[in-house]
């Protein structure tokens, strides 16, 4: 229900436009990809980018956080990242609004949506102390 959700909200958000560079591409990488997922679970509320402005983010009571901030996504370990996707914001002390998806995602899968958020959405690495 929540992958078709992502999918109609996809549609939505890129209006058909060819111009989307993160629509086609990362649908066809399929849901095994970083890409995909992220476009499946994350998208609606994060948006393409990762800026926090996807289009269900204004029906929730705390904005989304912008993904691609490099400074902040290089304070949090792969791991605080990965324990939010999986258990949810709450688990790790943040908002509610932040969906688990352990159930939906295999660890695998968590892992490739981690990789794409440091690749692609803020272009960072974590930071070595």
């Amino acid at each position: 229900m929540l992958l078709g959700a992502g999918m109609l909200v996809m549609a939505q958000a890129n209006g058909g436009q060819k111009s989307d560079p993160t629509s086609a591409d990362a649908w066809r990488a399929g849901n095994t990809s970083g890409a995909g997922n992220f476009m499946s679970f994350c998208m609606p509320c994060h948006g393409a980018a990762g800026k926090g402005d996807g289009p269900l983010a204004a029906e929730l009571d705390v904005k989304p956080r912008d993904l691609s901030n490099a400074k902040f996504m290089r304070s949090k370990p792969d791991k605080h990242l990965f324990k939010v996707i999986k258990e949810g914001g709450a688990a790790a002390g943040l908002t509610e609004n932040m969906t688990p998806f352990g159930e939906q995602l295999s660890d695998n899968e968590i892992g490739n949506i981690v990789a794409y958020l440091r690749k692609v959405i803020c272009k960072c690495e974590l930071k070595k102390n």
